[in-house]
Parts: structure tokens; C-alpha cells; sequence
């Protein structure tokens, strides 16, 4: 069975060390760097439920069933329609974020800590209302689509863990076992069954989210693309500029400053029969451009440089050689690659396609929100009023 996607690609993906929410169209590249305070924890969605006094999961540790049958002891910390979520699994969630807390001062680091946990709480919860929501429908309707929906999501958690490992080993880190597997795991504050759950359930969220809403966005038409480029003129403007190349040659490197002039003039004269430029800046440039294929310096008007250059630049058609730009220390061959016209983008081929894009994301995020609020409010939630 082939799920439908939305715009690509979208897995989750957990890397040592840290683990990462999936994307339902698209995510925001990670920061470079350990960043100096954490990620501002989320506001929680309006419609999500809040704990009450008195919760029955407020006495603080529970008897749930693990492995051949024992009574395992744990802390819950919410419920999804009787589906519990354990303390433990939102520790694990939220593990890279709150060590990122700890060079804070108290009590900045508990309070920052307390808004992490809950949420990454939120998160978890938002999953599973999703996924009772999948799991009723697809075992009601079309139960073979549950189990190959399984399938997949544990083929995901497999390549998750591939590509783990092989992170370890670019750090220097010798896994060889599966218990050095989970070694590196506990130093990451994560256990195998937590990184597994959060992979495959997550994976099945999101895999079940596209199938609801890829229909949707794929009404998208062109009355409704004309229609965006019509009312955001702002986001199609052109600014004026030029994409040019160059090669300089310095008068003081030849044996006299007319031949540097007539070397000029013939690299000119072979730009424009249509030598290929690039090649000629890398065996002739005296300057900079022989190791960026000839390109100039500078786009747009003020920027230039050699500023000489800048009018003539604005008056070339694309792929026009120019007159030779004559300057105390030797000549520039210029030639210009692409220009820009100040103004509105047509909307072409191109620009339907970036409004599509945009509007597909748009549209992905507001029907996600709507579904899950929805969901929210007709599932039964319970929280533990008591601090995370």
C-alpha cells in the first residue's frame, strides 16, 4: 500500500543525542550551534483539556502490565481514551531540551524545564488522539490498511536506527551490539522501546494526517493560484539586479600595458563567439574570479565592483559580452549572465508552482489544527494536575 504524501517525504527522524518531531509538510532547518536559551516552549492549543483537582492520576505511581505478564510500576502522566502516556516517555521527548536548560540560574532552569515537559506533553497527546482516531476507523473499515500502516512504521523505525548508528560511528562511537546501542541510548537519557515508540507512532500519525488531508490540497486550482498572486503583489516583486561575470587582467603581469589591453580584447572576442566564460577566467583571470567560475562581484546597483562596471552592466542583454572596462591597474572583461527587471514576477510557470507550494502548506496547516482540535474535543483526556 502507498500512503499518500503531501509535499514529499516527511519521516521521523531521531538523531543521537536528540530526538525530532516529524514535519507535516515542512520543518524549519535546525540551528547551527547549541543555542544560548532553549526553544521557547509552544503555547498549548486552545482547545486542548486542562487537568482537574482531584485526577486519578494525581496518587503519583500506577501497576501497568510489561513483559511475560510482570506489574511494572510507572508514573502516568495523561490519558487518550484509556491510553496512557508515561512520565518516562515525556522525559525522553523532552531530554535534549532540558539538558540545553542547565547552564540557566534558578529558578529559571525549573520553570523553563516545567514549560518544556508540558510541551513536549502536549505534543505526545496531540499524537494520540490522532492516532485513536486512525486506529478505530482503519481496524473498522479496512483493517489490512492498519497492518501494512505497521509495517511501515516499524521498516521506519529500522532505517531511523541505521542511520543512527552510522551517525555514532562519523562521531568516533564503536557500537558493534545492540547493549552498545543501548549504551549510547542511556547516555542520551533514551531507551530502545522509548526511541521505538516515539518513532513508529509518530511515523503512524503523521502517515494517517496526509491521508486526510492530501485530498484537500490536491484541489488546489488555478483560479485559486491567480487569486494569491493577485492579493500578496508584495511577496512578486522583482528587485532590479545582475548575475555577471568578469576577467581582470593586471597590466603590471605582462610585459606591457598594450599587451595586457590586446590580451583583453581577444579573451572579449572569444566570450563572444561563445567560449565557454568560466573556462576562460580560470586559465586567464589575474584576480579572484578564476576560482568562481567568473563571477563578478555584486548584484544590485551601489554594489558593484568595480563600480565602472555598474552601467554598462544594467545595459547588456543576458549573455552579452561588454566593452572592455579600462582601469589604472590592468582591464576587466565583463559579461553579463542574467538580469532582473525591477517589477511583478509573471505569474509563470514558476511562480504557480512556488504559490502552490505555499498555498498547499497553508492550507496542510490549517486542516491539521482544525482535525486535531476536533479530535480533542471528543476524546477523553485526563491529565495529572501535578507538577511534570
Amino acid at each position: 500500500m502507498r500512503w499518500p504524501r503531501l509535499l514529499g517525504v516527511v519521516g521521523v527522524t531521531i538523531a543521537v543525542g536528540c530526538t525530532a518531531r516529524p514535519a507535516l509538510v515542512s520543518a524549519a532547518p535546525p540551528t547551527a550551534g547549541r543555542p544560548t536559551e532553549p526553544p521557547a516552549a509552544a503555547p498549548p492549543t486552545p482547545a486542548s483539556p486542562r487537568p482537574t483537582v482531584g485526577s486519578t492520576l494525581d496518587s503519583g505511581i500506577h501497576q501497568v502490565r510489561g513483559p511475560a505478564d510482570a506489574q511494572t510500576v510507572v508514573r502516568i502522566r495523561a490519558q487518550v481514551n484509556g491510553q496512557p502516556i508515561l512520565d518516562e516517555e515525556v522525559r525522553q521527548a523532552a531530554y535534549h531540551y532540558l539538558a540545553e536548560t542547565l547552564h540557566l540560574p534558578e529558578p529559571r532552569r525549573s520553570e523553563v524545564q516545567k514549560e518544556i515537559l508540558r510541551r513536549e506533553l502536549e505534543r505526545i497527546i496531540e499524537r494520540e488522539v490522532i492516532l485513536s482516531d486512525a486506529f478505530a476507523k482503519l481496524e473498522k473499515i479496512k483493517p489490512q490498511y492498519l497492518e501494512k500502516l505497521k509495517e511501515a512504521a516499524a521498516k521506519e523505525f529500522e532505517k531511523t536506527v541505521r542511520s543512527m548508528k552510522a551517525r555514532a560511528a562519523q562521531q568516533g562511537i564503536n557500537i558493534e551490539t545492540d547493549e552498545d546501542f543501548k549504551a549510547v541510548l542511556r547516555l542520551q537519557g533514551l531507551t530502545l522501546e522509548g526511541v521505538r515508540r516515539q518513532i513508529e507512532r509518530s511515523f503512524m500519525a503523521m502517515e494517517y494526517m496526509r491521508s486526510r488531508i492530501f485530498p484537500i490540497i490536491e484541489r488546489i486550482g488555478h483560479e485559486q493560484i491567480r487569486q494569491y498572486y493577485e492579493e500578496h503583489p508584495g511577496e512578486f516583486q522583482v528587485e532590479d539586479r545582475v548575475v555577471w561575470q568578469h576577467i581582470f587582467v593586471d597590466a603590471s603581469r605582462h610585459p606591457s600595458r598594450a599587451a595586457a589591453r590586446s590580451l583583453a580584447e581577444q579573451l572579449a572576442a572569444r566570450a563572444q563567439k561563445g567560449e565557454d566564460f568560466a573556462a576562460l577566467a580560470a586559465q586567464y583571470d589575474d584576480g579572484l574570479a578564476k576560482y568562481n567560475n567568473g563571477q563578478g562581484i555584486g548584484q544590485r546597483r551601489g554594489e558593484i565592483k568595480p563600480p565602472e562596471a555598474e552601467p554598462i552592466l544594467f545595459q547588456l542583454a543576458d549573455g552579452q559580452v561588454g566593452p572592455i572596462i579600462e582601469l589604472p591597474s590592468g582591464f576587466h572583461v565583463i559579461r553579463l549572465v542574467q538580469r532582473d527587471v525591477a517589477g511583478l514576477r509573471p505569474l509563470d510557470e514558476k511562480t504557480q508552482a512556488e504559490i502552490r507550494k505555499k498555498l498547499q502548506g497553508l492550507i496542510a496547516d490549517r486542516e491539521y489544527k482544525r482535525i486535531v482540535n476536533e479530535l480533542k474535543r471528543k476524546a477523553t483526556i485526563e491529565i495529572s494536575s501535578a507538577d511534570p
